[in-house]
């Protein structure tokens, strides 16, 4: 596994240090736990050419379908309000 430097401020090197000891882990598990976590929630970047611009019935009929789709799974996945009220 390749290996780096990092440079760490002392007070935010203490905070990871006790955390990672109220975990009972390594500082080095600590930080790469975070970094995991940052990543997971990046968002994703949109492929090349998502938002060009693009006429024609093939590609309208397209977004219809997706759109109606979309709508279909939005209305799947509501949930009821009635018989919440007591």
């Amino acid at each position: 596994m390749p290996s780096t430097t990092v440079h760490i401020p002392e007070r935010l090197l203490s905070r990871i240090d006790e955390v990672a000891q109220d975990r009972s882990i390594s500082r080095n598990r600590f930080i790469l736990q975070a970094c995991e976590r940052v990543l997971s929630e990046a968002r994703p970047s949109w492929p090349p050419g998502f938002f060009d611009h693009r006429s024609g019935e093939e590609d309208e009929e397209l977004l219809k379908t997706a759109v109606r789709e979309m709508e279909l799974a939005i209305r799947k996945a509501r949930k009821s309000r009635k018989g919440a009220r007591e």
